[in-house]
């Protein structure tokens, strides 16, 4: 097996630089799947990060799209006609600019879900939160990076098609993948300094069972990759929620290529709907 590179990403969108956006690389061999470099770069230098490296995946932790009930509104509001594709809705949210997309989303008060946020029970957010997490920015700010990548390079599913030797960029969300391989899903991020000994001792924890998924499950989870990390990316994950996130992301991006079997592909679910909100890639039970 020629060895790839696949880059898991935990976004953010606040506004300091470099903000907690941290980037993960991975590397896919005979191996197995390790972790070779965990660092904060920033939203702002990320797209660089991933420009200047041949990836083969690369899986964020963001929201790529909206719902379609505010998409619809958007476009009425545009006195345009409802929005058939990814692009299309792209480059209208972009004439909007991100303070009128703000504004656009206050004006809409709702907060609906997209189809994938709840799918088979997720417990993911949507991108129209505007409590704390705030989505609205991050969910402008990922958009925007995903518009700036190189088409000839790039390929965002399920919007676009893969493109022969280019980098697959999925949506992905770390909290559901925890619970897919029923580890702890809460409880891990840093809020209070006071509870920084409990939330560090909980990433550690979470961090070595999955260290450990092969040897102790590897008959439930066949073809999910070992993982490996060295110890200077292992200090960053127990100390840092926002690096533990990224492996995750990271990770998860690996059992897509690896281990399609437990991922839904959002084309079966016969919902077009899909191809204008995206769909979260997962990892979950096939029935």
């Amino acid at each position: 097996m020629s060895e790839r590179l696949i880059f898991g990403v935990d976004y953010s969108g606040a506004s300091a630089v470099p903000n907690n956006t941290w980037l993960a690389t991975g590397r896919m061999s005979s191996l197995g799947f390790e972790i070779v470099d965990v660092k904060k770069v920033g939203s702002h230098g990320l797209k660089d990060e991933l420009i200047k490296h041949k990836g083969a995946a690369v899986g964020i932790d963001s929201p790529f799209s909206l719902p379609v009930e505010f998409l619809h509104y958007m476009a009425r509001k545009e006195q345009k006609p409802a929005y058939q594709s990814f692009q299309e809705m792209a480059e209208a949210l972009f004439h909007l600019g991100q303070a009128g997309f703000i504004e656009l989303a206050k004006e809409f008060k709702r907060e609906p879900k997209r189809l994938t946020d709840k799918w088979n029970g997720s417990l993911a957010i949507s991108p129209l939160h505007r409590g704390n997490p705030s989505m609205v920015q991050m969910t402008y700010q990922c958009i925007q990076l995903l518009a700036m990548l190189p088409p000839d390079r790039f390929y965002t599913l399920p919007f676009q098609d893969e493109i022969d030797g280019g980098c697959a960029v999925i949506e992905v969300y770390p909290r559901d993948t925890l619970r897919f391989f029923q580890l702890k899903e809460t409880g891990y991020k840093s809020k209070d300094k006071k509870d920084e000994p409990q939330v560090t001792s909980l990433r550690h924890e979470i961090i070595r069972s999955l260290l450990a998924i092969k040897e102790e499950r590897g008959l439930t989870f066949r073809n999910v990759p070992k993982l490996n990390m060295n110890k200077n990316s292992l200090t960053s994950v127990i100390n840092s929620d926002h690096a533990l996130d990224a492996v995750i992301a990271c990770y998860t991006t690996a059992m897509f290529l690896e281990a399609k079997e437990f991922f839904v592909d959002p084309f079966s679910l016969d919902d077009l709907d899909v191809l204008l909100e995206g769909w979260i890639y997962r990892p979950t039970q096939q029935q």
